[in-house]
């Protein structure tokens, strides 16, 4: 029994070191032709971001699509999910999928033809819940820009993860992440924070907002005075590799 407990508390130990140095590192993408950037996305670099799974390179790799919105600043979202120590091994992608250095070239001319890159950042993670049973990467995120006011780091942090502690059984959300950005900061940053509400179906999150409405409540308007939310993206996603 006592040999047990030794063992589980080393692997808390481990899983909690583990978690600490996880790193994501996202990436902003404006497609002119969706199709044909997809096309590149499933037969091209999910094979080259597969192989870096294997080799142990890399944690996890997804792509995730605007939904329902093409006023939108980008149309996808890919998702590259590090252990930190394994961030910045340097790989030769041609030779994944067999191809020569000209060939690569050739390859990426034609895709920054179709696509372009408006942004990138880096963020970890602060905190986290699931639904019973939601074991899974779910197939809608709901990404919410916030940006944090008056220098209150802790507060911020510790209320947004003392809110969402659990998901009732009846919700229509199944998830829900928290993420603080990690790569910049300065008076002229969009946003400091994210957080991440996870649904099954995009209906279930239009449910959301066609039940009656109340006013703010006192907690609401508290929120208001730690943080503003900048703006809520809806995505579907598109590949999953690794999870």
């Amino acid at each position: 029994m006592k040999k047990a407990i030794i063992i589980l508390f080393m692997l808390f130990i481990a899983s909690s070191v583990f978690a600490q140095t996880k790193l994501y590192d996202i990436v902003f993408v404006k497609a002119n032709d969706i199709a044909a950037y997809d096309q590149y996305l499933e037969e091209q670099f999910s094979k080259i971001h597969q192989k870096r799974i294997d080799e142990g390179m890399l944690l996890q790799w997804d792509v995730w699509k605007v939904v329902d919105n093409p006023q939108e600043d980008f149309t996808h979202m890919i998702t590259y999910i590090f252990d930190i120590d394994k961030y910045g091994d340097s790989i030769n992608p041609q030779s994944y999928l067999g191809m020569t250095d000209r060939q690569w070239q050739i390859m990426q001319q034609d895709v920054s033809g179709i696509r372009t890159r408006v942004g990138q950042v880096k963020w970890n993670d602060l905190g986290s819940a699931r639904k019973k049973g939601v074991d899974y990467l779910p197939e809608i995120m709901v990404l919410n820009f916030m940006m944090l006011k008056n220098d209150q780091w802790e507060t911020y942090e510790q209320a947004e993860i003392n809110a969402t502690k659990s998901i009732a059984n009846t919700s229509v959300r199944v998830g829900w992440n928290f993420h603080r950005r990690i790569d910049d900061y300065g008076t002229d940053n969009y946003f400091s924070h994210v957080t991440v509400d996870w649904f099954d179906q995009y209906k279930d999150y239009l449910k959301l907002g066609m039940g009656p409405l109340t006013d703010a409540s006192k907690a609401n308007q508290d929120w208001n005075e730690l943080r503003e939310l900048k703006k809520r993206v809806v995505m579907q996603k598109l590949i999953s590799l690794g999870n």
